[in-house]
């Protein structure tokens, strides 16, 4: 799944389990309801078996894709959820369009094949497996629109980028020490 960066793709999504807990038990027996999560690690803890299967909603739901890298043990992919503009009130829209709303990156609607104008929601990080993607993109962005929802989400989530900065400032310094031939 290569060259999906920036690309606005359907996929299957599911919810983050939250409690109180649903736990498949077998086809013969209603969900397990386990209200904490501290049961949970409490058995992982023991050294009990810490793989469960929990029954969690899902949409299928477009997302933007943010990176071409596939995790190849887990065959997963990075990918931002989108908000509808009908989930927003005028105020709202108008702030996401102009930018002064740093939580949501507006989709240019003429560019992405959606029923609705939508906005990138820059908290809304998920992993999303290979195969619940359908890889034909509705609409993408370009790469400095990607850039600056990369941007967003390292601020957002006051990621650490120091030691990459370092390294590339290190990597221009030999690359112009470097002879030119």
């Amino acid at each position: 799944m290569n060259g999906l960066a920036g690309a606005v793709v359907w996929a299957v999504v599911p919810f983050v389990p939250e409690a109180p807990f649903r736990l498949y038990a077998g086809s013969r027996h209603a969900p397990v309801v386990v209200p904490q999560a501290g049961k949970l690690i409490t058995a992982a803890r023991r050294g009990s078996d810490s793989e469960f299967t929990f029954l969690v909603p899902a949409k299928a739901r477009p997302v933007l894709v943010l990176s071409d890298r596939v995790e190849p043990r887990l065959h997963e992919v990075l990918a931002l959820r989108l908000a509808r503009f009908s989930g927003l009130d005028a105020r709202e829209q108008e702030a996401v369009r102009s930018g002064h709303e740093l939580g949501l990156y507006p989709l240019p609607p003429e560019r992405f094949d959606l029923p609705e104008e939508n906005a990138v929601i820059i908290a809304g990080l998920v992993r999303v497996h290979e195969s619940a993607i359908d890889p034909a993109p509705v609409g993408r962005l370009e790469q400095a629109e990607l850039r600056q929802v990369h941007a967003r989400v390292a601020r957002h989530y006051g990621l650490d980028f120091h030691e990459l900065v370092r390294d590339e400032l290190r990597r221009l310094a030999a690359a112009q020490r470097r002879p030119k031939h």
